[in-house]
């Protein structure tokens, strides 16, 4: 590998040693061994053409990720800044690369008059992380109106997918090691009672009601399983408030775990751990998480 060389022919930003605490929405963790910013889908492609024999970890607004603390070897690529092109098409088609945020999305659409993806603005990650988790919110899931996808994998190279060749489940899709999602089609109606921005606001203001926004979380913290919501079940066990170093369940939804500016993952590790320990000691439930654990413990 020619690091020189793929530092002189990219438009984007690569370094190393970078914290990653200001990459992701709990603001904590370690340090990524190598870190790059694509300037666009061409930047990406070279990079990853060139920049091989390393581990690659992606990254979006990082709110679904756990970084542990002993930090991230290999490359990570953080799109949060970048691949933010959309294109509206015919017949209710619009497309998103995926370092669009799930609230842009939404807003984009209505603004559009397109109806559909109105629940996006409750989920608070960008689209790459939606579509491999199969976020979702207020009844609605990111591939109910996905109709294409655009994968790259390692060695830069891109390839579209129709959604019927995937395995999608509840928060969950089955994605082959080493492939990244770029970008995604989607196919709408047209809102002919012209109210998506209405739907968007009282989303929102129900959001502000019953969740913690403004505070440093990753969203949900568990699925939920069948026939019970995670929160409720924490709820029961009299767990709000609960607190290991600088994390706690938060008083407002149980589902949901902030940290401090003391906080560390391994803080937040065990709290998870804990809550998971009680709730299955007194319910005989498994608590599964959505959020994934990436790099190193210390």
């Amino acid at each position: 590998m020619n690091f020189e060389h793929i530092k002189k022919n990219i438009r984007g930003k690569i370094r190393e040693n970078v914290s990653l605490k200001n990459y992701n929405t709990w603001k904590v963790g370690g340090e990524a061994e190598y870190f790059f910013e694509p300037y666009d889908l061409n930047d990406l492609k070279f990079f990853l053409a060139n920049f091989q024999k390393t581990n690659i970890t992606f990254l979006g607004n990082g709110s679904n990720v756990l970084i542990r603390d002993g930090g991230i070897q290999g490359c990570v690529i953080c799109l949060k800044n970048t691949l933010k092109d959309y294109e509206v098409l015919k017949d209710g088609e619009i497309s998103f690369e995926a370092g669009f945020s799930c609230m842009k999305i939404a807003q984009i659409t209505a603004r559009n008059n397109l109806s559909g993806l109105e629940f996006l603005c409750g989920v608070p990650g960008s689209l790459g992380g939606a579509l491999a988790m199969n976020a979702g919110c207020y009844g609605g899931n990111v591939w109910e109106k996905v109709t294409k996808v655009v994968l790259i994998n390692e060695q830069g190279i891109l390839r579209e997918r129709n959604k019927k060749e995937f395995k999608i489940g509840y928060r969950n899709v089955e994605l082959e090691k080493g492939s990244f999602f770029v970008k995604a089609i989607f196919k709408l109606d047209q809102n002919l009672l012209n109210n998506s921005q209405e739907i968007i606001k009282n989303f929102l203001e129900d959001r502000r009601k019953k969740q913690p926004t403004g505070l440093p979380s990753c969203g949900s913290v568990f699925k939920n399983p069948d026939h019970h919501h995670a929160a409720n079940l924490i709820d029961s066990l009299g767990l709000k408030g609960f607190k290991i170093g600088g994390a706690h369940i938060s008083t407002k939804h149980a589902n949901f775990i902030i940290s401090d500016k003391s906080a560390s993952s391994n803080d937040i590790e065990k709290l998870i751990e804990y809550i998971q320990k009680k709730v299955y000691e007194e319910k005989n439930i498994f608590l599964e998480t959505e959020v994934k654990f990436v790099g190193n413990n210390i």
